[in-house]
Parts: structure tokens; sequence; C-alpha cells
């Protein structure tokens, strides 16, 4: 939310090829590149929980979070898609293996990202990783992703390999056959297939994402916020640190692995200057009042896109007891 760390905890790291982002899958390939053993691949233990569990954020949730789609929600589509697609392959002869859904969880359960949204707020986490990530998080399998042969590609996609053209670098694909030993390839290949099939409902879910963004950069104009942000400050400057914003205070040492002490003192004293200061509070208190009115006024589309959401969740799970 902030730079490119904090960036690390708003974002589900996915890892595939261009090939293979088509299929809907998440994660990176199937094949665990070898976990620790004795390891599963899929740990659910290191899934992300629906609030934060502890420090100045504990507990916290906004409005808008009841439209969004969590991670366990995520898993069970990218789950059933996976699920269709190998089905689907299946029926043209190809047994293939594609990403297994939830091996790398992400920090955070939804885009609010409310473990890190107002800058960093677990004291105990930062004491030992600065501005960096719990190693449960940064040290997860890795998974290959299956070498496919140009027929596997034609019939998942419903186009070939890509391939490389002209001097600009850009990548062309020629379409598919209509059809495979006989029988005929979906328009959109079996991905498609099975995207028609979930039918996840992204563009609904982007409103979602573009209100909780505004609710952000709005919150900081609200004058309770910039005076809280404005005694935060004050309070980093008697720690010997000059930063306006976390933003700031998070630039104010390199990151290192494993993190330096300069950076753990950095990371330290934002915390316990947005706990003298009550600024998660006040900002979280600013934006939920936001992030209300919004609701109020986008009420019809937001509750369409929650009902979408459970449409393909159903669906979902229709397809993984097939």
């Amino acid at each position: 939310m902030w730079n490119k760390r904090a960036l690390i905890a708003a974002t589900v790291m996915i890892t595939t090829t261009g090939m293979l982002a088509a299929c809907g899958a998440s994660g990176s390939g199937h094949d665990a590149a070898p976990a620790a053993a004795g390891k599963p691949l899929v740990d659910k233990a290191n899934w992300p929980k629906a609030t934060p569990q502890r420090g100045l954020a504990k507990g916290l949730s906004l409005p808008l979070e009841a439209y969004m789609q969590t991670y366990a929600d995520t898993v069970t589509l990218d789950t059933a898609t996976r699920h269709l697609q190998e089905k689907c392959m299946a029926g043209y002869g190809f047994d293939v293996k594609l990403t297994v859904a939830g091996a790398t969880p992400p920090p955070n359960d939804n885009d609010a990202n409310m473990e890190r949204r107002y800058g960093l707020t677990d004291r105990a986490t930062a004491a030992e990783y600065g501005y960096g990530l719990p190693e449960a998080l940064t040290d997860q399998p890795r998974q290959k992703v299956p070498d496919l042969s140009e027929a596997q590609v034609e019939v998942l996609t419903g186009h070939g390999k890509p391939t490389k053209a002209g001097a600009n670098g850009s990548f062309v694909a020629k379409a598919a056959p209509k059809t495979y030993n006989g029988k005929k390839i979906h328009a959109k290949g079996c991905a498609g297939y099975a995207a028609e099939k979930i039918a996840e409902p992204a563009a609904d879910l982007q409103l979602v994402s573009e209100l909780n963004g505004r609710s952000f950069v709005q919150s900081m104009d609200v004058p309770a916020v910039k005076k809280a942000m404005g005694a935060w400050s004050q309070c980093m400057k008697g720690k010997g640190y000059e930063a306006a914003t976390p933003t700031e205070s998070a630039e104010l040492v390199p990151h290192t692995d494993p993190a330096s002490q300069k950076e753990i003192d950095v990371a330290l004293a934002e915390i316990d200057c947005k706990r003298q200061t009550g600024l998660v509070k006040v900002w979280f208190k600013a934006e939920t009042k936001i992030q209300k009115q919004q609701i109020a006024d986008h009420r019809g589309r937001l509750t369409a896109a929650k009902a979408e959401n459970t449409k393909a969740l159903t669906a979902a799970g229709a397809a993984l007891k097939d």
C-alpha cells in the first residue's frame, strides 16, 4: 500500500507463464520443487486470517471487506477451475496436472490488507523482520510449471504456444485447429470452458477494488488524519528520524534479508509512534466513515458483485464434487 515492501503484503503472489495465466490457475506449477521434508504443499495454517490477530490493527475490518473475495474464496475458485481444466483435458486423452492453489498464501486475506494498510502495525514481527515478511510467507514451496506439448497448449488455451515476432519482442500465438483427434476444441480451450463453468466475477469485484483504493487516498485528506499524521511525524523526529508519512520512514534505510538492526529500529519507531499518537485508530475511523458512504452510493452494484461471487463459489463447490 505504501511502498514496494508494503505492496508485497497487498498482493497475492502468483507465478505462472503467460501460457498458463490464461488457465486461471494460481500458484506456480504442479510438481513442488522440493518442499521441506514433512511439510505439505498446501498448509492452511499459513493462510491469512480474516482480520489481523495482533498489533495495532488487531481485529480491524473495513466495511468494504464484506464485499471482497477472501483468500479461501480465491483458492476454492482456482482449485475448481484447475479441476475442470484437467477433466476437460482428459477428455482429449491428456493426463495434465496443472497448478495447485493455496500453496503460496499472501500475508493478507483480501485487498484491504489491514495488516499493513496504514504501514507497519505488528511490533513482534517488526522486531524480527523489520519491514520484511515472516519466513513462513517468504520461504514457500515453489512449483514447477508443466511442460506442455503444442497440442496440449492448443487444447488447453484455444491457441498455440506464443512465439516471438518482430524486433520489438512481442509474442503472437496462432489459433488452434478446430479439432483434436476428431473432437472439437472449445473456442478458448479447456481454460475458457472452465471459466464459463465457474464464471468468476472479476469485473464486478473490480468496483470493490477501486473503491478500496479511493477510500484510502481520500482518508489522507481528512483533517483528523492529517493532525494525527503530523503528531506521528513529530514523534519520529524525537526518535531521530525525519519522516512525514510511513512511506518515508520505510525508505529511511534499505531493506536487507535478514533485516539489519537499523531497519528494525526504524520499524519499531514507526509502530511505537503510531501507538503513542493513535494514528491507526484515527485513520481507521476516518476511512470507515468514507467506505460506509461508498457502500451507500454503490449498494446495488456491490450487492450484485457479492451475489456473483457467491454464485461462482457455489458453482466451484459443485464442480469439485463432480
